[in-house]
């Protein structure tokens, strides 16, 4: 740190007050007639203190005299006392012996051995280093000690604004307003002794990210660039506390620290940041079930946090870290933590493409220079892909599919949120998730709001029991939960990650078309406001495939459905059957008739299962996807219903004849005046506006991909030649790559592309993009 002689002599004096809290008034003083430092008097000993920047020896004999006399002195009295020759950089072997030829008991010391009596950081930081940093671990040896290396996540640092004092007490200083993304910023933050409160979601990186804030104000400490060090509680480690020293020592002890008594001296004198993590994993014994005693409770809880914030020194910023949607509103967040004085919330983001390549780097194998839609990019998830070789298979000829790979994922999730909270395994947690997923579907968006309730009720199905106050804990934080404005004051929740929603919804149509008969608690498809989104359909079918079910059982749940009217249960089924290729053919008196359902995208293909036994009446569908040519006798009856959109056809003329009576349809995104602009215009080479047509319906279109058959519609056959070359082009470029869904070979478009594919949509004949030669030399190959 730039210092100059007199803050330094400042700075020893503050390390002196520490280490004598007795003579915390101590200072210089004129002694014979001669400024010195510092005399710290205690009631057993003593203490003069000179402090110097200056390395050379004439500075040992000017203040040599002073030392020894001090000395002397106590001698002549018959007391103790001690003098301290503290140098910025440690003493030089000329200044010893100068020193020694004044009084051999003269302690010629650096500024880190004087300040290390107070406590010895050096060991602290070190034996920190060799212990569990909240929940981050290796995904390669799941150690909780030897991590990876960090990458650097977005991070946006906003302050948030103050909220009323539940008790007065003094205020913090009021942040800076700005915005940044910086961690750096986040560490000088801390620095102005700011408070800082640390959140993202489930796998967002929030511990790792605090060990790295953690590292940085260490190495600061040891370089001498400062003098406060961090002291880093993992929270989980003192469920029920509330006496800060208690709190530190117990970590001193777990750290196999010696002296946990100066640990806390240290954060006391102002000597420590204290950093914490976990708040969202603290609870407090007793709950009951309205939105203003849950918010009690985890007040309660929180207390510990609440102090440390309230007790640290103002020039010690203090960080805590969790989950944002722990507490219903920021505003509940401000006063459970920082008892509403201000404070900077640091917010952190999914990792960016360039991120999430630079964190695969760190793994043998994968490598993923496509990332496709469905592939979360949050360093817990994408981590443990990597590390099963999910991610070597990504780019290839034919990846793995969303649904496999959600399927796993929610293994994955639920096996991390079990290993925080003993006691729970990860299956139990999975069910969990599930259950509440299924009470989610009877909202009208499918996604919530749940009530916390509705939570412990999930838990209580799949436990046979109410949950423990360390259970309740677990289930205020898990994942993909969040809320938006209106559920602040009721206290509820939903699913604000919609793939892990639908991924977990799979579960409850799982198990019905195994078992149509079963007796399910909390399985009420009455009430489901929708059928299920396309991923959740599809890990159905993944699950259903793995338990190699019969076509018999599907056939019989769907009659079942059918029979007991739940409409969207019966259109699950249908769509379970075609994603599973299993005929539902009947006799012309006996139909399966779907009813009155919500159903948000059903695709029926050339090659398909035979579907002439299924009627859909008065159905909506948001998306209806006609892939090639399918027989017409093979398709389903549509009777009276709506629907928003259709692909693979040009218009309602070329719908098949005789299969929609009295149907209304809203757009047809492929409609041939559409493509016919672009395929007829003369100022494009023909390669090119294959490639644009094909670009428009991986990226422009509703639907995370599409089938083969579906990408030539609309094209003439010499057009429609140049799709496979166009296709290997945009492999090459790593837009597009190849997965299958049962027998079909489908194709999905890369997260990361959809600014440089709008760019060359926007100007297809200019411009370094490889697209626009690429494009130009499939028409002259043909």
């Amino acid at each position: 740190m730039s210092i100059t002689p007199s803050e330094f002599e400042e700075e020893v004096r503050r390390v002196a007050r520490a280490l004598w809290p007795q003579a915390a008034h101590g200072g210089p003083e004129i002694v014979d007639e001669r400024e010195v430092d510092g005399v710290f008097d205690t009631e057993e000993v003593s203490h003069m203190v000179e402090a110097t920047m200056d390395r050379r020896v004439g500075k040992a004999h000017n203040v040599g005299p002073k030392l020894h006399g001090h000395l002397k002195r106590a001698r002549n009295r018959g007391t103790f006392a001690k003098s301290w020759f503290v140098t910025y950089e440690p003493p030089t072997a000329d200044q010893r012996k100068v020193l020694r030829t004044y009084d051999p008991a003269i302690e010629a010391v650096s500024y880190d051995q004087f300040r290390s009596k107070i406590v010895d950081a050096r060991e602290y930081l070190r034996l920190r280093d060799k212990a569990s940093w909240g929940s981050a671990a290796n995904p390669a040896t799941n150690s909780a000690v030897d991590l990876i290396k960090y990458v650097q996540l977005g991070i946006t640092l906003t302050p948030a604004a103050p909220v009323a004092s539940i008790h007065a007490r003094k205020t913090t200083k009021t942040p800076t307003p700005k915005t940044t993304s910086s961690l750096s910023d986040i560490v000088a933050a801390i620095e102005r002794g700011e408070h800082v409160a640390l959140l993202g979601d489930y796998g967002a990186g929030k511990s790792m990210t605090l060990r790295e804030i953690h590292s940085r104000l260490g190495r600061k400490y040891l370089a001498n660039e400062s003098h406060r060090f961090p002291i880093t509680l993992s929270l989980r480690r003192h469920y029920g506390q509330d006496d800060l020293a208690e709190a530190i020592s117990r970590h001193a002890v777990h750290l196999g620290f010696p002296n946990p008594d100066k640990l806390v001296n240290a954060w006391r004198s102002g000597y420590a940041y204290i950093l914490l993590d976990g708040f969202d994993e603290l609870a407090a014994p007793g709950w009951s079930g309205s939105p203003e005693a849950i918010r009690e409770n985890r007040r309660a809880a929180t207390v510990l946090v609440k102090e440390f914030v309230g007790e640290s020194r103002a020039e010690a910023g203090v960080v805590v870290a969790g989950r944002r949607f722990y507490f219903d509103s920021l505003h509940e967040m401000g006063r459970s933590l920082f008892d509403g004085a201000p404070h900077l919330i640091a917010s952190l983001s999914d990792f960016t493409d360039a991120q999430a390549r630079e964190f695969l780097g760190q793994f043998e194998g994968p490598d993923a220079t496509a990332l496709p839609d469905w592939l979360p990019v949050r360093p817990l998830l994408l981590g443990h892909l990597a590390v099963e070789g999910i991610i070597g298979d990504i780019g290839d000829g034919e990846g793995l599919a969303p649904a496999p790979g959600w399927d796993w994922l929610l293994t994955k999730i639920s096996e991390r949120e079990s290993f925080i909270r003993q006691g729970v395994d990860g299956a139990a947690v999975r069910e969990v998730i599930e259950q509440l997923a299924g009470f989610a579907r009877q909202t009208p968006q499918g996604v919530g709001p749940v009530t916390m309730s509705d939570i412990v009720d999930a838990f209580t199905v799949v436990r046979r029991q109410p949950p423990s106050d360390k259970e309740l804990t677990l289930l205020q934080r898990l994942p993909g939960l969040g809320g938006e404005e209106d559920d602040s004051e009721r206290g509820t929740r939903r699913f604000v990650d919609t793939d892990l929603a639908s991924a977990a919804q799979a579960a409850q149509l799982t198990r019905f078309i195994m078992d149509p008969h079963g007796n399910y608690d909390g399985f009420n498809p009455k009430k489901w406001t929708s059928s299920m989104e396309p991923l959740g359909i599809d890990v159905a079918a993944f699950q259903l495939s793995n338990l190699e079910v019969q076509e018999g059982q599907v056939r019989k749940a769907l009659d079942q459905a059918v029979r007991t009217d739940c409409g969207e249960l019966a259109a699950d089924v249908v769509r379970i059957a075609i994603a599973l290729d299993i005929d539902l053919q009947t006799s012309k008196s006996l139909k399966y008739v779907v009813s009155n359902a919500i159903i948000p995208s059903l695709d029926i293909s050339e090659g398909g299962p035979n579907l002439n036994g299924v009627e859909f009446t008065h159905c909506l569908f948001s998306e209806l996807v006609v892939s090639g040519d399918p027989a017409e006798a093979g398709l389903p009856r549509f009777y009276s219903c709506d629907v928003m959109e259709t692909l693979g056809r040009l218009g309602e003329s070329d719908m098949p004849k005789g299969n929609f009576q009295d149907c209304t349809f809203t757009d047809f995104p492929d409609a041939a005046d559409r493509n016919a602009t672009i395929m007829d215009s003369t100022i494009l080479p023909v390669g090119t506006r294959v490639v644009m047509i094909l670009l428009r319906k991986l990226y422009m279109q509703r639907g995370s991909g599409r089938k083969d058959s579906a990408l030539t519609r609309g094209m003439s056959a010499s057009d429609a030649a140049l799709v496979s070359p166009a296709l290997q082009l945009l492999q090459h470029e790593n837009l597009v790559f190849a997965t299958r869904s049962g027998k079909n070979k489908v194709w999905l478009p890369d997260r990361s592309a959809g600014p440089r594919v709008r760019a060359f949509l926007d100007a297809p004949r200019v411009g370094d993009d490889p697209l626009v030669e690429g494009s130009k030399e499939i028409g002259l190959r043909r």
